[in-house]
């Protein structure tokens, strides 16, 4: 018989949610990681950011978007949000995609790793409260399930794509991902 480990219920919701989910191994990813990268920001809130996957910066420190591609994530809500929500990110899976063929490398979290780690998401969904989701990047967009949501879900560039553009393209890129933002929130 497996023995699950007693949660204090002097914590609050989302301390119980990061506890119960911070020594998961329910997929091949536990192997590789440093750490689990639950969320950062703002635990009820306005808007919920989901990306895909923690990178290497994100492994290190244990929170999500703190690499360059959240450093852009960031600049990207603070023009568009201007400070008016909260809001708080959070991914697809909690531990880093190494792939394991190519040492060192990163790629997209494998399908079954994306469905172990769905009732952690949605159970954080469930504690977010959120107004708005807005999945960022395709594979974040293909895996929130919206029919089970009360609230929109739209899609922007993850930031990491942007900054793979060429210069020339990344301003545009940059501007489009502001403007779905600024649309999405004159509805809330």
């Amino acid at each position: 018989m497996t023995r699950v480990a007693k949660i204090p219920n002097s914590l609050s919701p989302y301390q119980r949610h990061v506890k119960r989910w911070s020594k998961c191994c329910k997929c091949s990813l536990h192997k590789q990681r440093r750490k689990v990268v639950i969320a950062r920001g703002s635990v009820p809130t306005d808007i919920l950011f989901v990306g895909e996957a923690p990178g290497a910066s994100e492994d290190v420190i244990g929170r999500p978007f703190v690499g360059p591609a959240g450093k852009l994530l960031d600049r990207i809500i603070n023009q568009a949000i201007d400070g008016q929500f909260d809001y708080c990110l959070t991914n697809l899976v909690c531990c880093i995609p190494k792939d394991e063929a190519v040492k060192g490398k990163l790629g997209a979290p494998p399908t079954e790793c994306v469905i172990a780690c769905a009732p952690r998401l949605h159970e954080f969904i469930q504690l977010c409260k959120p107004r708005l989701i807005v999945a960022v990047g395709q594979l974040s967009a293909k895996h929130i399930p919206q029919k089970d949501l009360s609230c929109p879900v739209i899609e922007i560039i993850h930031p990491a794509a942007i900054l793979r553009m060429d210069v020339s393209q990344q301003s545009l890129a940059y501007q489009r991902c502001v403007v779905a933002l600024e649309d999405a929130i004159e509805d809330l």
